[in-house]
């Protein structure tokens, strides 16, 4: 019998989810996007309509990135796959709980960051 990290859906929702995070914190970075908040039209600008300070933001672009990694190469490591999962959900309720605070009508704002979370507590879950 296979272990959870093993089945093809687990799989494909850690690639997926790796995808996602490194599009959207390498090429997609200083794209404007309409998940952006406030008219942001980067992640740095975002952060700062967040409060939060550029420091916080490399930092977080840094844990996510690695999370990427884990998940891609995470039939190497499955060990890892769980704990990166649940900083993920950490990061990605922040996360949201950020958008609501500025987008307070928009929730479509917080859809990309609600599936992310979503995906991430199933990895956490069905490790």
């Amino acid at each position: 019998m296979l272990a959870a990290w093993q089945t093809w859906e687990h799989t494909i929702i850690r690639w997926g989810v790796a995808l996602v995070l490194l599009s959207v914190w390498t090429w997609r970075c200083n794209r404007c996007t309409k998940f952006r908040a406030k008219g942001a039209r980067s992640m740095k600008e975002e952060f700062r309509v967040y409060g939060l300070s550029p420091a916080t933001m490399y930092v977080v672009g840094f844990l996510k990135i690695v999370i990427s990694g884990i998940f891609i190469f995470g039939h190497n490591v499955p060990f890892l796959i769980r704990p990166a999962a649940l900083l993920l959900m950490i990061l990605m309720s922040v996360a949201v709980l950020c958008h609501l605070k500025v987008e307070r009508h928009r929730y479509s704002k917080a859809c990309p960051a609600y599936l992310i979370l979503f995906f991430a507590t199933y990895l956490a879950i069905r490790h």
